[in-house]
């Protein structure tokens, strides 16, 4: 089969599209044949050896849609032929965590394409229970678009984050995967006022489409000063930015207010002045991926067209070194995703 594999950290040039052999499955594995997969930071990190160093050689991809064309024995629930989506990380589906339904907890807990094989390549064998039936109204590249993104968001915002209905929220970077989906599931599930940043000014009709309230492009307005003066101070901040605007955001939030956080594209060592966190009862929450048991609702959410997709650029499967290139321009609005 044909694949994207990395045996180098480095630039784009250690992407290398190559035969490998195709994967076998236990009884209760299922063997699917790939036919989309969408592109994270993550990817970009790992492609570098930016904190993630996985074995080489390596396969990258969390996001995967495709056809099941072989199940073991014990695989019940799926048949062969069926249209699925994988969950974007596993776990050992037998410790506390997982029984109790926090999975991502688990010791064990890995996202695909992270520190095991991922999906850019053209089959993957998987344990079933990893395994859901891709929503009827999308097609693969729109259902490989949105799963490590919204279950990430989702999260974020419901389980860590407690947003509530009509609360003020800035979601920073609204052009992201997760910001993408985050503006969507803020406003469309809970009815939040949903405030967000972009780049460009071209981004800025883009986040108002897909349910934005209010758009700031961060590179020409101050974010403290625009939102002071238009909301005062706000309810809660969805962040992924890291150290660059920490502690701007610590001062936009209300007393008893909080901050999730998610990730740190600006770098992760931050000096705060922790009198605003005790002073003003701030919360800074972490958040990283979310329940498999979520996944089921939010795959209904799509299908019911609650949520929907949000596609930057298709390219095929050979043409990842491009792709990666497009996902670090910046450019970017919603999901870039490889067709295989």
């Amino acid at each position: 089969m044909k694949a994207v594999i990395i045996n180098n950290f480095g630039d784009i040039d250690v992407l290398e599209y190559k035969e490998i052999e195709e994967p076998k499955i236990g009884p209760n594995e299922v063997l699917v044949q790939i036919k989309a997969v969408a592109l994270n930071h993550l990817d970009i990190w790992i492609r570098k050896g930016i904190n993630i160093r996985p074995k080489l050689p390596h396969i990258l991809g969390a996001d995967i849609s495709g056809i099941v064309v072989d199940k073991g024995s014990e695989v019940k629930h799926i048949d062969i032929g069926d249209e699925v989506v994988l969950a974007p990380a596993i776990s050992c589906n037998l410790c506390y965590e997982c029984i109790s339904g926090n999975d991502n907890f688990c010791k064990s807990y890995s996202i695909l394409g992270e520190n095991v094989w991922g999906g850019y390549r053209e089959y993957i064998n998987i344990r079933g229970e990893f395994v859901f039936k891709k929503p009827n109204n999308l097609n693969f590249i729109e259902s490989a678009s949105f799963l490590l993104t919204s279950l990430t968001a989702y999260n974020a915002l419901i389980r860590r984050g407690n947003l509530q209905r009509d609360e003020i929220i800035l979601i920073m970077s609204g052009g992201s995967g997760v910001g993408s989906v985050a503006i969507q599931i803020a406003k469309k599930i809970l009815n939040a006022y949903v405030i967000t940043t972009v780049g460009s000014d071209e981004k800025i009709e883009k986040a108002y489409e897909i349910g934005a309230d209010y758009v700031i492009n961060w590179k020409k307005s101050d974010i403290v000063e625009e939102i002071k003066n238009k909301f005062g101070r706000i309810d809660m901040v969805l962040d992924h930015t890291g150290k660059m605007h920490i502690n701007n955001l610590i001062k936009i939030v209300k007393n008893g207010g909080r901050i999730v956080t998610y990730g740190a594209t600006s770098g992760h060592i931050a000096e705060i002045d922790l009198r605003h966190i005790f002073f003003r009862q701030i919360s800074i929450i972490g958040s990283t991926m979310g329940r498999r048991s979520d996944l089921i609702k939010i795959i209904d959410y799509y299908e019911k067209g609650i949520l929907k997709p949000v596609i930057y650029k298709v390219l095929p499967l050979e043409d990842a070194k491009q792709a990666h290139k497009i996902l670090e321009s910046g450019e970017v609005f919603g999901k870039v995703v490889l067709e295989v």
